[in-house]
């Protein structure tokens, strides 16, 4: 499966390097993080990495695309590179004062998520809604899962319909 994965990653940066602009989101919300350890999840290119890794933070990027992260690789000198398939990759505990999860979801990732963050430290975390497909949140989803944490923005709206997703999941959250 990771092979494919892979695969299926490389041929999309191939054919598209991505945006290289960093999320709304992160621009609007990075800083109520202290600086230190961030996390990127399933970072691509590392347009959210690169923009934190200016801003002070030393960034730990994964992703599955060597092809994406080949790209990324000695960009900044404050991110760490990490080629792994997330399948079966274990977030460090209590590392972290930032984890970003932009358009992208693996459940398993929830409570390694939670014990990945410091006290005090920021999720932002951004996906899509559709009740039928496994791959999609569930509406309020992810209050019912990040419940224990201080919940500071949550929105989850309509997207255009010329997106992929008929709706979107926004949210920021301080672990306690």
């Amino acid at each position: 499966m990771a092979k494919q994965d892979r695969e299926k990653w490389n041929a999309r940066y191939l054919k598209h390097s991505g945006d290289h602009s960093p999320s709304q989101i992160v621009l609007k919300y990075h800083l109520l993080a202290p600086k230190g350890h961030a996390l990127d999840i399933a970072c691509g290119n590392g347009r959210n990495g690169i923009f934190l890794s200016q801003q002070g933070f030393q960034v730990d990027a994964v992703d599955i695309s060597d092809v994406a992260l080949n790209r990324l690789a000695g960009k900044e000198r404050r991110i760490n590179v990490i080629c792994r398939d997330i399948d079966d990759w274990q977030i460090p505990q209590h590392k972290y004062r930032l984890i970003l999860n932009i358009r992208f979801l693996d459940r398993r990732l929830f409570p390694m998520i939670k014990q990945g963050l410091q006290p005090g430290g920021v999720l932002i975390f951004e996906s899509f809604i559709d009740e039928k497909k496994d791959y999609c949140l569930k509406p309020n989803e992810l209050l019912h899962e990040f419940g224990s944490f201080h919940i500071l923005y949550y929105e989850e709206k309509e997207n255009p319909p010329s997106d992929t997703f008929d709706q979107s999941v926004s949210m920021v959250a301080v672990k306690r």
